[in-house]
């Protein structure tokens, strides 16, 4: 971890900040089923020079690609806009910290649009739509990290690393596809849960909630129904090549703090809606 002084002195080095805008594909992509686009989102549009040199190597490793970045503004309005009517908007809404905002638009986007998301802060070094058989429905991945509660024996059959966590910084699918649909009637389901409740550690509430281990539970869920072929796993951190924090990414820091510093405090709030 970089120290205060030392932070503030490498700063220095970031600055001006670069305004980051949206890029159209260059070259055909053979993906049949899952749009070549790239959803990510961030309080802001505009990031530390290191950082901003990072992203913009990872789209020129994606020519067939167009990124889009929506910004707190363009994510709120799109939130409001498409899902303004469904049980997932006041959840949306009553959300306390930056990545339940993240998490609940990447499933939403991808279910009505269809295409791939990353994590403002991640990448791969090899191109996303080669991790993809172009008849691919769906891409995913695993953590390396092991999960501590394993899967129906269906899903283990089905899964190439049941043992593991399915990480969530980085996916893929086509418009509609029943995971997404699942995942977010999992979180309206379980909301009643964590509404109004204070929680020691935040972070893992909402891991649990919206993030990866909501993520798994929903997946495990689905290859516990059905054998999907054109699901791609493509094996732990997309087969070695994801790249969990490119270089200068901590500088986005500097405009919001980070979740994980959070402590005994309730993640999503009471909603008073018809829907829930």
């Amino acid at each position: 971890m970089l120290s205060t002084i030392k932070k503030q002195i490498l700063m220095i080095g970031e600055k001006p900040m670069q305004t980051l805008s949206d890029r159209r594909a260059t070259a055909q992509t053979h993906l049949q089923n899952i749009p070549p686009v790239v959803y990510q989102t961030w309080e802001v549009d505009y990031f530390g020079k290191t950082h901003f040199a990072e992203i913009e190597k990872f789209r020129d490793l994606n020519p067939d690609l167009s990124f889009e970045l929506f910004a707190k503004e363009k994510l709120e309005a799109y939130m409001e806009e498409v899902w303004g009517n469904h049980p997932i908007y006041p959840i949306f809404k009553k959300s306390k910290f930056g990545p339940m905002f993240a998490d609940i638009f990447r499933y939403c986007i991808l279910l009505e649009r269809g295409g791939f998301y990353f994590d403002i802060s991640k990448g791969c070094s090899a191109s996303v739509s080669s991790l993809c058989a172009a008849n691919s429905t769906g891409l995913i991945s695993y953590e390396a990290h092991d999960c501590v509660v394993i899967p129906n024996m269906k899903a283990i059959e089905r899964m190439t690393h049941p043992e593991k966590y399915i990480l969530q910084w980085g996916m893929g699918f086509a418009k509609g596809h029943p995971i997404l649909q699942k995942l977010i009637e999992n979180i309206c389901e379980y909301y009643p849960y964590f509404k109004g409740k204070s929680f020691a550690i935040p972070k893992n509430a909402i891991l649990s909630l919206t993030g990866p281990g909501m993520f798994t539970k929903t997946i495990r869920e689905f290859f516990n129904e059905s054998a999907d072929e054109n699901l791609t796993q493509a094996g732990i951190d997309f087969n070695g090549s994801g790249i969990y924090s490119l270089k200068g990414s901590w500088v986005r820091y500097a405009t919001v703090p980070a979740y994980t510093t959070a402590n005994s405090t309730i993640i999503v709030d009471w909603v008073l809606s018809r829907f829930i």
